[in-house]
């Protein structure tokens, strides 16, 4: 049984995700009350059913967790016999370690509350860290999600170049181009010790009439994505099409993808819809047959 939370970007990814599983859909109520706090209730019969509640955390981070909390102690206390979250776009998940003394590993501290609260099995698309993940005491996947989106997309040339905007990110790079079965590389920065400049230019290869696509799991400001398509442009890249995890896009962003020669920006659907620019891909099908592995169970058990 799917459960939705209370946003659009949930309810639309939660009836995906019900369809791919072949599942039935549980509409909860909500309010919130004069003073803030959040209220959900179950309106189905979930005894002895396992529960799937999905809850995308951006925005409102803080009030997601609050209700995501509730719907796992509601389903528990309800009977349901395993409780599991699917978190599209996965809060607090930056922070995964220590930077400064005094300061929490705050994924840790999100992912050990989800477990206190009654969740046994997690899946989230594209977590920062993957790693981070090992905090959570149950069963839980990252659901990674270029390749999938490339085969939605009917992307397939031999002309393509995967390119990580750096070299922390080279592992998606190189995810996809093995697919495609094309050369990837990344993008690397420097900065002048005297100046202050930075400037970009890609590792090995040439983008010289080539095709580029750029994989990154978050865009918020656009800035880096959009300096590397300017210079890829520069470099004689014949497009520049982006493919992202997460379309956070802060104020300004769109119109910076927008002026900087991009052609295409395809993300998931782990966040609200903003622009024209940006289209989005429905990965909860991706989603659906990654749970199959953790839950232990076929599509059409659940």
């Amino acid at each position: 049984m799917v459960v939705p939370g209370p946003d659009e970007v949930s309810r639309s990814f939660a009836k995906s995700l019900a369809d791919s599983i072949k599942g039935s859909l549980c509409e909860p109520a909500y309010k919130q009350f004069p003073d803030g706090e959040q209220y959900m209730r179950l309106t189905c019969d979930v005894k002895g059913a396992d529960v799937i509640y999905v809850k995308t955390m951006l925005p409102s981070q803080d009030s997601s967790l609050v209700l995501s909390a509730l719907a796992a102690d509601s389903a528990r206390s309800s009977g349901a016999e395993r409780v599991t979250l699917v978190a599209p776009y996965m809060a607090y998940a930056r922070q995964d370690r220590q930077f400064l003394p005094g300061e929490p590993v705050s994924i840790r501290s999100v992912l050990r509350a989800l477990w206190a609260a009654g969740f046994s099995h997690m899946a989230t698309v594209e977590m920062h860290k993957p790693d981070s993940l090992r905090q959570f005491p149950g069963a839980s996947v990252n659901v990674r999600p270029y390749v999938f989106m490339a085969e939605v997309l009917g992307i397939r040339s031999s002309n393509y170049v995967v390119l990580s905007p750096d070299l922390g990110a080279l592992e998606r790079a190189k995810m996809l181009a093995e697919h495609l079965k094309v050369p990837y590389d990344y993008i690397e920065k420097e900065r002048d010790r005297i100046t202050g400049q930075v400037t970009m230019k890609v590792k090995q290869l040439d983008v010289s009439g080539r095709d580029v696509i750029i994989v990154d799991d978050i865009i918020s400001t656009g800035g880096t994505v959009s300096k590397a398509a300017e210079i890829l442009r520069d470099q004689g890249a014949r497009s520049v099409t982006v493919i992202v995890a997460h379309a956070v896009l802060a104020p300004g962003a769109e119109e910076r993808l927008r002026s900087a020669g991009i052609n295409n920006v395809f993300a998931a659907n782990t966040t609200p819809a903003q622009g024209s620019f940006v289209r989005q891909v429905d990965v909860a099908p991706l989603v659906a047959r990654e749970l199959a592995g953790i839950m232990g169970v076929s599509n059409n058990e659940q």
